[in-house]
């Protein structure tokens, strides 16, 4: 079963991955549009973080469904005008564990509406922000920290009184079926320096990162549905704030890699999570196209719904594909030939 599983997961991924993207400027259709902030899908092994579980693979097989995105178009034709992307992401996280499943243990689900705008400055730099919102799950309908116990039980209520400052969540939480339920608002902002080479396509680009999540308990701010109970939102905490940079260098023709550092910070959490997570990323690109081999490390607390209650070390190896590629900015040629109009 878990052959056939593991299977399944991999062709979900390669699929929907590759499905949304290519080089062909031409390409205008929903799975081939460009988002400067975005989740890059992966698949890759990962050591355990804890004793409690062997994890037998990670895999983020996530889709962006283009409603409207001109990004690509005015990059390539316009000297100014900035370009917007609106759109529905999903964004799974699936975790396969060395274990009997059936077939997967808790798996997250985020659905998210978003925006994102992005302006050029006059030195070929890219400014870009973005705002998602929508729903986080794992879809379970189990007590968190008691196994055998329905979600909001009076068993599962009686049992989370129980639960001081002091105690050890990680030791507690139910991995079985424990539920874990949010609805979230993001907003993000991005800089990208771009170094154009001689085809006025970037060889070299620093990219900074910063955005502030929020949990929140209606649906988009204004359905009451999906959201948490008290005694949730003082587990989870209400902020999450995030900080990134990330270095690619177009090294040959040929091949492009990528080193990126990300920092986050959970803030209003209980006591025992650890606030700090640190993730360090090399990633290489032999071919220069969007599918990369990476190598990471990461430092603190767990990213995979409920085990944000887990912390450690961490490494993991495998595949990513990159949605915003260094690609040919027709604009740069434009305005330096418009300069040179302007002239006397």
């Amino acid at each position: 079963m878990k052959n056939y599983t593991l299977l399944l997961f991999t062709t979900l991924l390669v699929y929907t991955s590759f499905g949304q993207n290519t080089t062909s400027a031409e390409d205008n259709n929903a799975f081939n549009d460009y988002y400067p902030i975005a989740v890059k899908p992966s698949f890759s092994y990962q050591s355990n973080m804890n004793s409690q579980e062997n994890i037998l693979f990670d895999a983020k097989p996530v889709v962006y469904y283009s409603i409207y995105n001109n990004m690509r178009k005015n990059m390539q034709e316009s000297i100014s005008k900035p370009s917007d992307a609106i759109y529905i992401t999903f964004q799974p996280h699936i975790r396969m564990y060395a274990e009997n499943s059936k077939p997967v243990k808790t798996p997250s689900y985020r659905i998210l509406f978003g925006w994102q705008r992005m302006v050029k400055t006059k030195s070929n730099n890219f400014f870009a922000w973005a705002i998602e919102t929508g729903h986080y799950s794992n879809g379970q309908s189990g007590c968190a920290f008691l196994s055998g116990a329905e979600d909001e039980s009076m068993e599962c209520n009686d049992f989370h009184a129980t639960i001081t400052d002091a105690s050890n969540l990680s030791s507690l939480l139910n991995r079985t079926n424990g539920n874990f339920s949010t609805n979230t608002t993001k907003l993000s902002f991005n800089f990208r320096f771009n170094n154009l080479n001689q085809f006025d396509k970037p060889y070299k680009v620093h990219s900074f990162t910063v955005s502030w999540e929020l949990y929140h308990n209606k649906f988009i701010g204004l359905f009451d549905f999906g959201g948490y109970s008290d005694f949730d939102i003082d587990i989870y905490g209400h902020n999450r704030f995030n900080l990134g940079y990330e270095f690619v260098h177009v090294w040959k023709p040929n091949l492009r890699y990528a080193f990126e550092q990300k920092f986050e910070i959970i803030q209003g959490a209980h006591p025992f999570v650890e606030p700090l997570r640190s993730e360090t990323t090399f990633t290489l690109y032999p071919f220069d196209r969007d599918i990369g081999i990476f190598a990471s490390y990461v430092y603190g607390h767990d990213n995979y719904n409920y085990r944000f209650v887990d912390s450690g070390n961490q490494i993991a190896i495998g595949v990513s594909w990159d949605w915003f590629t260094p690609f040919q900015i027709k604009r740069a040629k434009q305005i330096r030939e418009s300069n040179t109009e302007d002239e006397p």
